[in-house]
C-alpha cells in the first residue's frame, strides 16, 4: 500500500485524536482497567491541542473527549438491554452524549475564551476551578448524576484521595486538573515550560504526602462493634419471582444464625432486595423475627416496605431489634430516574414500559439515622450513595457508622460493581465514618473512616466461586459470602465543613474569573 505511511501520518494529525485519546486515557483510570495515575497526566493531550484553540474548536474537542470517557466508564449500562432491550443502548449513549454536551462542550469554549483574557499564571488554576465547578453542578443538576467525577477512581491509591475530607471529590479532581494543566501549559508557553513542569511535579508530590500524612490507624475500641454481613448472590430473576420470596429470607436467616455460633456479631446486616416483602407478610417475617430472638442480634436489612398512608411500596431499609420488634425505619430518598421511576410520568407514559422496576415507589420523608448497641447507624441505600451531601447530612444528624445496603445484579459481572464500590469508599472519606458496605453480588465489608477496606469475601458471577483470600474457617466451610466484621470509630473530622461547601467554594471562584475575565482585555498568545 504505498499510500499507507501518508494515511497514517494524516490519521496522527487528525484534531480528534488528542480528544479522543484523552477520554481514553481518563477511562483507563476507572475500575474494570484500574489505571488511576493514568488521571494526573490523561488530559494533557487535550489541553496541549486546545491551548490556543478559538472557543468553537475547543467545545468540539471537549466535547468529544467526554463522549469517549463516558461511553467508556458507563459502558455497564448496556447490560440493561437484559430487561430493557434495545432502548438500553439508546438510553446508555443518549446519557454519555448529554453529559458531553451540558458539561464538557461549555467547559471547553468557556476556557477558550476566558484564557487569552487571564493573566499566563492563573490560566491553570482558572482550568482546575472550571472543571471542579463542572463536577459540582453535575452532581447535583437534574437530579445529579456525578458518577464519573475523576477523583473516585484515585481510591486504590488511599493518598491522594485523603484530601476529600477536606474538600471532597471535588478537592481530588481540582488537583488532578491541576497538575494537567500546568504540564500543557509548559508543553505550549515556552517561558513556562520548567516552571510548569517542576510546579506540576511538586503539586503532585504535595498531594500524595500530604494524603499520606492524614492517613491514620483506625479505632475500634475495647471491644469492637462487629457487623456480621451476608451476600446473597441471588440472580435478579429471582429477586422478582415471588416463589423464592420465603427461600431467600429463610436461607439468609440460616446462615447468619450459623455465623453467630462461630464468630461474635453486634448486628447482622443483609442487602437491597433480599426481603422483597414487607415484615408484616408472616412466611416473610416471622424468619426475621426468629433469628433475632434466637441469637440476640439485632437485623439491619433492605425491604419492600408497604407504606401505612399511601399502601403503596417503599424500597426501604428496616433495624428489627433483639426482641424481634422493628426498632426504625429509614425510606429510600433519592430514586434512579428511568430506573426505579420516570421523571413527568404523566408527559412521558410510554416510557414507563421500559423501567425494570416499573417506577412508582415512595420516596421517603427524610435522614434518620437509627441507634443500635451504643452506636448511631446513617443507612444509605444503593444509587443514593453517590450523593455526597445525604452522608454529611447523616454525619451530623449523630449518625457514626454509614451502611450502604445495595443491590447491583441489574449489571452483572460488569465494572459497575467495582465502580459503585469507588462511591462508598469516597463517602467514608468525606465523612470520616467507617460504612458498612452490603451487597446482594459484588463486594461486601466494612471501609475504615481512611478509605481502607476489610472484605467478607469476594464472588466472581452467581456460582459461589471464592476468588478472595482472606476467609475464615467458618466462611471455608459454608462457602459462602458471610462474616463478622470489626466496624471501627468515626474519626475526627479535620475541617468538618469543607467537603459540604468547597464544591460551592470552587463554583464561586469560577464564577469570579469568569468576571475578571470580562473586564480584562484579550492578551496577545505567548510563545509556543
Amino acid at each position: 500500500m504505498p499510500h499507507h505511511p501518508r494515511f497514517m501520518k494524516t490519521l496522527l494529525q487528525h484534531p480528534a485524536l488528542p480528544p479522543l485519546l484523552t477520554g481514553l486515557l481518563l477511562a483507563l483510570c476507572a475500575p474494570g482497567w484500574g489505571l488511576y495515575p493514568l488521571a494526573w497526566v490523561g488530559l494533557v493531550p487535550l489541553l496541549v491541542h486546545t491551548w490556543h484553540a478559538t472557543p468553537r474548536q475547543a467545545a468540539l474537542r471537549f466535547f468529544l473527549a467526554g463522549c469517549m470517557y463516558h461511553l467508556m466508564v458507563l459502558h455497564w449500562l448496556m447490560t440493561n438491554v437484559f430487561w430493557a432491550g434495545g432502548w438500553a443502548f439508546t438510553a446508555y449513549a443518549a446519557l454519555s452524549i448529554a453529559l458531553s454536551l451540558v458539561y464538557w462542550l461549555p467547559l471547553g469554549a468557556l476556557f477558550a475564551w476566558m484564557r487569552p483574557r487571564l493573566h499566563p499564571w492563573t490560566a491553570a488554576p482558572a482550568l482546575a476551578c472550571l472543571w471542579a465547578a463542572m463536577e459540582m453542578l453535575q452532581a447535583r443538576l437534574f437530579t445529579g448524576f456525578g458518577w464519573a467525577a475523576l477523583g473516585y477512581w484515585q481510591g486504590p491509591g488511599i493518598y491522594a484521595v485523603q484530601w476529600a475530607a477536606l474538600g471532597g471529590v471535588t478537592l481530588v479532581g481540582l488537583f488532578i486538573v491541576l497538575v494537567n494543566a500546568l504540564l500543557a501549559q509548559a508543553w505550549r508557553e515556552r517561558k513556562f515550560r520548567m516552571p510548569g513542569i517542576a510546579a506540576a511535579l511538586a503539586l503532585t508530590a504535595l498531594v500524595h504526602v500530604g494524603g499520606y500524612a492524614m492517613l491514620k490507624e483506625p479505632e475500634f475500641g475495647e471491644e469492637p462493634y462487629r457487623a456480621g454481613i451476608y451476600q446473597s448472590n441471588y440472580p435478579q430473576e429471582m429477586k422478582w419471582d415471588r416463589s423464592f420470596f420465603v427461600e431467600m429470607v429463610e436461607r439468609a436467616a440460616e446462615m447468619s444464625a450459623t455465623l453467630a455460633q462461630y464468630e461474635p456479631v453486634d448486628l447482622f446486616v443483609w442487602p437491597e432486595a433480599l426481603v422483597m416483602d414487607d415484615l408484616g407478610v408472616p412466611s416473610v417475617g416471622d424468619p426475621v423475627r426468629a433469628l433475632t430472638r434466637s441469637t440476640g442480634v439485632p437485623l439491619f436489612t433492605g425491604i419492600s416496605r408497604l407504606s401505612p398512608e399511601s399502601r403503596r411500596y417503599r424500597n426501604s431499609a428496616v433495624l428489627v431489634d433483639a426482641e424481634g420488634e422493628e426498632a426504625g425505619h429509614y425510606d429510600k430518598l433519592h430514586y434512579v430516574p428511568f430506573g426505579e421511576y420516570v421523571p413527568f410520568h404523566e408527559y412521558l407514559t410510554f416510557l414507563s414500559a421500559f423501567v425494570p422496576a416499573g417506577g412508582g415507589a415512595d420516596p421517603g420523608d427524610g435522614p434518620v439515622v437509627i441507634p443500635n448497641g451504643g452506636r448511631g447507624l446513617g443507612p444509605l441505600i444503593c444509587f443514593e450513595v453517590l450523593f455526597s451531601p445525604m452522608s454529611l447530612d447523616l454525619r451530623d444528624l449523630g449518625a457514626d457508622f454509614l451502611v450502604v445496603v445495595t443491590n447491583l445484579a441489574w449489571f452483572g459481572a460488569s465494572s459497575a460493581i467495582p465502580q459503585e464500590f469507588e462511591l462508598a469508599r469516597m463517602r467514608a472519606i468525606e465523612t470520616r465514618l467507617p460504612l458498612v458496605h452490603a451487597s446482594n453480588t459484588g463486594v461486601s465489608g466494612v471501609i475504615d473512616p481512611y478509605g481502607r477496606f476489610e472484605s467478607i469475601a469476594f464472588f466472581e458471577g452467581y456460582n459461589g466461586q471464592l476468588v478472595e483470600w482472606r476467609v475464615s474457617p467458618m466462611q471455608q466451610i459454608m462457602r459462602r459470602g458471610i462474616g463478622s466484621v470489626p466496624v471501627p470509630l468515626p474519626a475526627e473530622q479535620a475541617l468538618p465543613a469543607g467537603p459540604r461547601y468547597f464544591p460551592w467554594m470552587a463554583l464561586a471562584a469560577a464564577a469570579l474569573l469568569v468576571l475578571v475575565a470580562l473586564v480584562r482585555p484579550r492578551q496577545a498568545a505567548p510563545a509556543s
